[in-house]
């Protein structure tokens, strides 16, 4: 597993299977490489946490190209379930 900086209080983590956006540490968006199961995937995180977290997650979402992943909204139970990334 790989953790890099992404923009402030945004960290970027990479594993072998899927890639996440952490707004202030809780992850908000999973995109799924192509040879995971669920390839081409993207887990949006749907609860409301504030302004600035709604705002770094639909900048990263819109950074996605739409025709290319199928984007479900998911609660944090179902991120953490998937990932193994500890949510609040």
């Amino acid at each position: 597993m790989k953790i890099s900086a992404y923009k402030p209080n945004q960290t970027i983590v990479h594993s072998a299977d899927w890639t996440a956006l952490l707004s202030y540490s809780v992850p908000q968006v999973v995109v799924f490489h192509d040879n995971h199961a669920r390839g081409k995937t993207v887990l949006v995180n749907s609860r409301r946490y504030s302004n600035t977290t709604s705002k770094h997650r639909n900048a990263f979402v819109r950074t996605l190209d739409e025709n290319q992943y199928t984007m479900f909204p998911a609660t944090p139970a179902e991120i953490q379930e998937a990932t193994g990334l500890e949510t609040q």
